[in-house]
């Protein structure tokens, strides 16, 4: 379950959200299970941030950092994370449907864990 403070603050927007994350660098956030349909989260620092089981159906996550993060679980359906940095993300039992990467997963390997049906490489 989601850090109510940590969620509070995101949802004063991405602005607010990466000061935040400067300035205690040393959280981990905890957003797992977090509802974030929709969400503007173009150039959101969510590096190592748990997002285990969060909705982010629709989500703009265009530019975001989410290196080091955990999207164990995730449902993406539909999410935009084209030039999204996935540096070590873990997307084991993510749903990948309908995404836009990009080239980002082009070469990934294929996993039976990573639901990528639907999801669009443009």
């Amino acid at each position: 379950m989601a850090n109510q403070e940590h969620l509070d603050i995101l949802r004063q927007g991405k602005k607010a959200w990466n000061q935040w994350r400067k300035e205690h660098a040393d959280i981990q956030p905890d957003l797992s299970g977090a509802k974030l349909r929709d969400a503007n989260l173009v150039w959101a620092n969510l590096s190592r941030v748990n997002l285990s089981g969060a909705s982010l159906v629709g989500a703009d996550l265009k530019l975001a950092d989410l290196s080091d993060a955990n999207l164990r679980g995730a449902n993406l359906y539909g999410a935009d994370l084209t030039r999204a940095w996935l540096h070590r993300t873990d997307l084991t039992d993510a749903n990948l449907n309908g995404v836009l990467l990009g080239p980002v997963l082009r070469k990934m390997p294929c996993s039976r864990k990573v639901d990528k049906c639907g999801t669009v490489f443009a």
